[in-house]
Parts: C-alpha cells; sequence; structure tokens
C-alpha cells in the first residue's frame, strides 16, 4: 500500500522523435516502512506503453531522516511487455522490472543484481535494522521474482554485526545464502525453502560462541506460512562439518506476545565429542560452573515435544567421556541409553568408572524404569569405592504438581579402608575404616539432604557425621552444613598422622553448626578436649610450641623446655567459634591471672600452656595449621 501528500508530473514532448521528457516528484511518499520524497528526472521517455518508461534518466530518494540514495534510469528491452531498467550507485546494484504483456493490473517481474553491495549503505534504505545495531560487509548475487515466485542467490563476505545487548554478534563471517518463495500474491499457503552455508568467521548467539569452523557450518530449512500467521518449518536440517547436526520441524504460533512455540521434533542428532562440546556446550555451560569441561565420545538424541503431552527423549551413550576441569568429578566412558517417553522411563548404563571429588569409583551399572511420574532402580546398584563400596538400596524420583520435584535414596556405604582414602584425598595417611547408612537422602531444588549418618572408626576411637546437607553439589559455590562428634580418639596415633608433636591421652569434641563454602570452613562451634580417665597423659616438647603458637601465648614455666623432652599434663583442649572470618579462641579452663589454659600441667616437672589471644584471623590460623603440619619434627624433640 502506497501513500502520498502531494505529487506534480511534467511531460515535454519531442515530436521528431516521438519521445519527450518527464518530471516527477512525490513529497511523503509512504510504501509500507519506507517513507521518504522520490524526484525521478527522464531525459529520454517512449510514450507509453511503447517501452521502457525511461530510456535515460536518474532518480533520487530521499528518506525521512535526510538520507538520499541515488540511481539512474535506462532502456530495457522488453519484447512481450512494458519493461524499465535501473541502476543504484550507491548500493552497487541494477536490474530490471517489466509487464509482460503490458498488463499493469498483472504483478510486475523483477531481476536484481548485486555486485559488491556494502551492507552499511543499507541505512539508505533500511535506516534502522530490527535487531542489529551494527552491520557490515559485502553481498554479491542476485535475485528475481515472476509468477508469484521469488529466487534469492547470494554470497555475503566479511560480515560483522552487533545487537543493542551484545547478546547476537558477528565477526568476518562469510555465508553463502539460496533461497525460493512460492506464492507470493496467491491464495494460497505461502512455500518456501532455502540454506544458509558459513565458512568463515566467528557468530555469538546468546552464550553459544561459535568460532571459525573447521569445516562448512550449513543450515537448510523449508516450511509454509499459513493464512493464520502460522509458521510451519516442516524440514529444518543443520550440519557442522560432521562435528554436530540434527533435522526435525517446528511450529510457530503468533500472539500478542510474540511468537510461541507450538511442536518441536527432532527425528535425529548427533554429537562428536569434544569438538561438539567445544563449539554448542561450552559457553551454555559455563553458567553451571562447566565451561572448562573435557569430553569425548559421541552422543545421539532425539526428541519430542507439544503444548500437550510436553517433551519425549531418547539419549544414545558411545563411549561418552566428561572429566571436570575443576577436578569434581570425571565419569565415563559411559555406554547405553536413556528414554523418557510420554508414559514410561527406562535406562540401561554402564560406565567403566567415575570420580566424585577425587574419590575414584569403579565399574558398575545403572538399571531405570518406570513411569514419567514415578520412576526408580530396578535392581541395586552398587559401585565399588577402593576396597569397599557404595550401594544405592533404593532410587524413588516423583513428580510434583505444585512443589517442586524430589528425588530419594536409601543408601548405605560398606566398610572401606581409611589408608587408601586418605591417600586419594590428599589427607595425612591413618589407619581406621570408614561407613555409613543414609536411610533417606532427598534432592530438591539443587540441595541433598540427608538421613542418617556416617561412622568412622579412626585413631581406635569414633566419629560420627549427622546432619549433613549439601547445596549446589555441582555448581559455584557448593555449601555444605553438618554436625560432627568424636569420641576417645587416641592422641598418639592422632598427632602422629597430622606432625604436630607427640601427645598421649584420649581426646572428644564436636564441630557443631559446620557450614562449608566452596569446601572451605566459614562457620563453625568446635571443641576438643582431652578425657581424664586416660591411663597415660603426656605431651612432648614440640607439642607445647605448637599449642602455644596458636593460642598466641607461651608455656608457663617455659625454662623446663629445653630441659626435658615430655611433660605429664592434668587436662587439654581447645575451642574455636568461627564466625565471619575470626576464630574466638577458648581452652579448658580460665587462668586468674589472664588468659586461658590450652594445657594444665601435673606432677613434676608442672608445665603449663596459655593463651592469651582471644580473637584470630582463621585464614592466619588455617596457614599455621599447615606450616605445623608440613614441618619436620625438631632435632631435639625425639618426636615422630
Amino acid at each position: 500500500m502506497a501513500s502520498w501528500s502531494a505529487a506534480e508530473f511534467s511531460w515535454q514532448p519531442d515530436m521528431t522523435r516521438q519521445a519527450g521528457s518527464w518530471q516527477l516528484s512525490v513529497d511523503e511518499l509512504k510504501i509500507d516502512s519506507w517513507k521518504g520524497r522520490l524526484e525521478i528526472n527522464c531525459r529520454r521517455g517512449s510514450p507509453w506503453p511503447a517501452g521502457a518508461w525511461c530510456q535515460e534518466g536518474d532518480f533520487v530518494w530521499e528518506d525521512s531522516s535526510g538520507s538520499a540514495l541515488s540511481g539512474r534510469l535506462s532502456e530495457f528491452d522488453a519484447a512481450d511487455g512494458l519493461g524499465q531498467a535501473f541502476e543504484v550507485e550507491d548500493l552497487a546494484a541494477s536490474g530490471h522490472v517489466w509487464w509482460p504483456d503490458g498488463d499493469l493490473s498483472r504483478a510486475p517481474a523483477l531481476e536484481l543484481r548485486l555486485e559488491g553491495l556494502r551492507l552499511e549503505n543499507l541505512a539508505s534504505v533500511i535506516p534502522e535494522i530490527p535487531g542489529l545495531s551494527f552491520l557490515e560487509g559485502g553481498v554479491q548475487g542476485g535475485a528475481s521474482l515472476s509468477d508469484g515466485q521469488l529466487s534469492v542467490n547470494l554470497v555475503l563476505d566479511q560480515v560483522s554485526f552487533d545487537s543493542p545487548d551484545g547478546l547476537i554478534a558477528g565477526d568476518g563471517a562469510q555465508f553463502e545464502l539460496s533461497g525460493r518463495v512460492d506464492g507470493l500474491g496467491a491464495d494460497e499457503p505461502l512455500r518456501f525453502s532455502g540454506e544458509i552455508l558459513q565458512t568463515a568467521g566467528e557468530l555469538l548467539f546468546w552464550s553459544v560462541y561459535l568460532p571459525p569452523p573447521d569445516g562448512p557450518l550449513l543450515l537448510e530449512v523449508a516450511g509454509q506460512v499459513a493464512d493464520s500467521g502460522t509458521l510451519s518449518l516442516e524440514r529444518v536440517e543443520i550440519d557442522d562439518g560432521g562435528v554436530a547436526g540434527a533435522r526435525g520441524s517446528l511450529v510457530l504460533v503468533p500472539g500478542e506476545q510474540g511468537w510461541s512455540l507450538a511442536g518441536l521434533e527432532i527425528e535425529r542428532s548427533h554429537f562428536v565429542f569434544p569438538q561438539a562440546w567445544q563449539r554448542w556446550g561450552s559457553g551454555p555451560a559455563s553458567g553451571y560452573g562447566l565451561s572448562d569441561l573435557e569430553t569425548a565420545g559421541r552422543l545421539d538424541a532425539s526428541l519430542l515435544w507439544d503444548a500437550d503431552n510436553g517433551f519425549t527423549v531418547y539419549l544414545d551413550l558411545d563411549s561418552l567421556v566428561a572429566k571436570d576441569g575443576q577436578q569434581r568429578f570425571s565419569a565415563g566412558p559411559v555406554d547405553g541409553y536413556f528414554e523418557l517417553g510420554r508414559n514410561r522411563v527406562s535406562a540401561q548404563l554402564e560406565w567403566r568408572g567415575f570420580s566424585l571429588l577425587s574419590l575414584p569409583f569403579g565399574q558398575s551399572a545403572l538399571v531405570l524404569d518406570g513411569s514419567r511420574d514415578h520412576w526408580g532402580l530396578s535392581e541395586p546398584l552398587e559401585v565399588p569405592l577402593l576396597d569397599g563400596a557404595v550401594v544405592v538400596e533404593h532410587l524413588d524420583w516423583r513428580a510434583a504438581a505444585e512443589a517442586h520435584d524430589s528425588l530419594s535414596m536409601d543408601v548405605h556405604i560398606e566398610p572401606l579402608g581409611l589408608p587408601g582414602l586418605t591417600k586419594v584425598l590428599g589427607w595425612p595417611e591413618f589407619g581406621g575404616r570408614l561407613s555409613g547408612r543414609f536411610p533417606g537422602i532427598r534432592f530438591a531444588d539443587n540441595r541433598l539432604d540427608f538421613t542418617g549418618g556416617i561412622d568412622v572408626e579412626a585413631f581406635s576411637g569414633q566419629i560420627t557425621v549427622t546432619d549433613l546437607v549439601i547445596e549446589r553439589p555441582f555448581g559455584s559455590l557448593p555449601a555444605l552444613a553438618a554436625q560432627v562428634e568424636f569420641e576417645r580418639l587416641d592422641l598418639a596415633e592422632l598427632t602422629g598422622a597430622f606432625n604436630f608433636g607427640h601427645m598421649d591421652g584420649l581426646l572428644s569434641g564436636w564441630f557443631h553448626d559446620l557450614r562449608l563454602l566452596d569446601w572451605r570452613p566459614v562457620a563453625m562451634d568446635a571443641r576438643a578436649y582431652t578425657l581424664a580417665d586416660a591411663p597415660r597423659r603426656r605431651i612432648s616438647q614440640r607439642a607445647v610450641e605448637n599449642l602455644s603458637r596458636l593460642g598466641g601465648g607461651a608455656a608457663a614455666g617455659a625454662g623446663l623446655l629445653r630441659m626435658f623432652d615430655e611433660f605429664s599434663y592434668r587436662r587439654a583442649g581447645l575451642a574455636c567459634r568461627l564466625d565471619r572470618n575470626i576464630c574466638h579462641l577458648d581452652g579448658v579452663a580460665e587462668r586468674d591471672a589472664g588468659g586461658f589454659f590450652i594445657v594444665q600441667g601435673r606432677g613434676l616437672p608442672r608445665l603449663d600452656v596459655v593463651g592469651h589471644r582471644r580473637l584470630v584471623d582463621w585464614p592466619r590460623l588455617v596457614s599455621q595449621l599447615m606450616a605445623i603440619s608440613g614441618s619436620a619434627p625438631s632435632a631435639d624433640s625425639g618426636d615422630d
């Protein structure tokens, strides 16, 4: 639809040549979204409908912003009707338009040729390109329109673009574009098909960054637009140089809020790792702390979704490997399948091993079955761990209509040796056994809650972990909360394992309200104290020095340190309440002269360890503990 506010036309005939010249000016001409002023100066024109409207002339289009576009008009030999040739210098474009048989009531035919069009010059034709704040590059090729059919063949070179929010961008891209549209102006659905081939350049779509492709990236589409505006992409196929590919279809329905997805089918897709992950997965996964994931193997998948039935998905894993760059987990090779149907869930997966927080789990197999709303293990899952195992006796997943979906499990840990476990965790190696029983584990809203606890037999005593909660276990800044109690630990074994200096006796205590953030303590109420019924209570010179250093105090009777290797004590203990990176220290009793007792001596020679520093910077205290446990015994201590 075209409209204008004013138009002026003049004709000057040349009777000798049966021709003449004419001028046309149209003010405030509006054609769809184009608005501006058109002026045509035809120096030699034929009387219509003898041939071209103008055999020699020029024109100027000036849009509402003041940008001007000029070109030339020339003769076009339309043997079967009325035609006009044109050339637009600013756009490096030329072509012709004609009406077969000179019938202006019919839709015109058009051919357009582009010889080095610069995309940045399109601003004179399209002042604002929807969704883009920047566009440049070169275009060559052509387009034709005839009998309601539009054909396009273009080559775009060194294309760069950007969106106002920076989420869509490209740099140095090269595309080959071809397509066809049928049914223009007809009372039938508009049908289209086409393909885009990218051979060079970088692309960014939201969190997906695609570096220059090693092989051509091909996108093919075919479909139709119904009278209602519904867009049906009956075939969508993408091939990223054999590294990744998919084929399917989708339906988009227009609405007040824009387009909405009404149906989606991915008949088949494949991903070859690590290349597919590096190009398509690492960007979106970075928001979940998985940007440096190392991968290998192959994944094939299919998916079906519609608004009434939700989605179904089938995954086929072939020697798939995933290894976290931060060494939080690794898995594989994994083989098998996973199927989530409309009314059924089924999976059979086998893996040669995986690790979680450096714990090496062995080969096992997982078998799942059930309905879409309620599924679980078909048989217990036993996963070897060092000389023990983790056994999942029961697993139950339930969908919730109003609350969060939930996953619950019953798990027990078959006893495993602590020497091997402490070694793989990078801890000082010590003996004992670890076991545990969790009659209820619940995972919901990215949070793991454990009912039951872990029992550790270590240092000839007992350590118990209860009320265990883990938040964001595989995300950024994982958090852990727990209660820890320890009873009657043999101090000789404990101090020997941690290279602290020798102590004899029995130790009990707790870590109440322990909270770790990114696996580092940020809060706790901890206390450790010796028991009076220990048959032997002795402390070495080096242990006295280390306890004095931690408490910011000194040994009362320090002159005795050089004379004796060890001393008897009545009781010893240390407490720390960690809050906002400050450790509030305390001992086993207050000292009348000031400070607090860390060690109260007994007998002769008598030696007390007194602390005076109540508030200690937690990172500094940790570094002191690391230095103590990593230092060698002093030459005169006689300790191991």
